[in-house]
């Protein structure tokens, strides 16, 4: 009789429960049920590629369309990414409103990867590509040794649409990238 009662009542209690196993699944798998609720993605992520001059069509080199219609080699290893680019600010370019430069702020790891990358190609151009697309060539300026809340110029000239994304979406990309807990729920 003992061992009818409890299984009854267990029963009873798995089906109380089992309603909310679905609302309690879907919220572990970071699903919703309201349209108004996203997942973050990451957008206009940037990336700096160094240019290859004479390709080799290795596994580390890759072809891409320049916004001239002509076709450039470049590195697939980044010099440069969205992983160490704190905050992004665009800065008009005096006297032509349909171009904008960026300024970057980066964290530690950023400016070392700033220094290497300015240092290995003083006077050499590289590419600014954003969501794997061309946007730029520019030759990247050795950052100011004095400067602590340090912000790099890129003379790029870019549309002013690619600009205001890159510094929209920095700081939510760069705390998507280096996860922090007193960041989960910022987004």
């Amino acid at each position: 009789m003992k061992s009818r009662l409890f299984t009854i009542a267990l029963a009873m209690i798995c089906l109380a429960l089992l309603p909310g196993c679905e609302e309690f699944e879907d919220l572990m798998n970071e699903t919703s049920n309201d349209p108004n609720s996203e997942i973050y993605e990451p957008r206009f992520i940037v990336g700096i590629f160094s240019i290859i001059d004479y390709p080799r069509a290795s596994a580390l080199e890759r072809e891409i369309e320049s916004g001239d219609g002509k076709k450039i080699w470049i590195n697939t290893n980044q010099c440069f990414s969205s992983k160490h680019l704190r905050k992004a600010r665009v800065v008009a370019r005096p006297g032509d409103p349909d171009s904008c430069d960026l300024q970057f702020k980066f964290d530690r790891m950023g400016k070392v990867q700033w220094e290497m990358l300015s240092g290995q190609h003083r006077g050499e151009p590289v590419v600014l590509v954003v969501d794997g697309r061309y946007v730029a060539k520019f030759i990247p300026e050795p950052p100011d040794d004095d400067s602590k809340n340090m912000w790099i110029t890129l003379r790029v000239g870019i549309d002013p649409y690619t600009a205001k994304g890159v510094a929209k979406f920095a700081e939510k990309n760069y705390y998507y990238y280096n996860p922090d807990a007193k960041h989960w729920w910022n987004f």
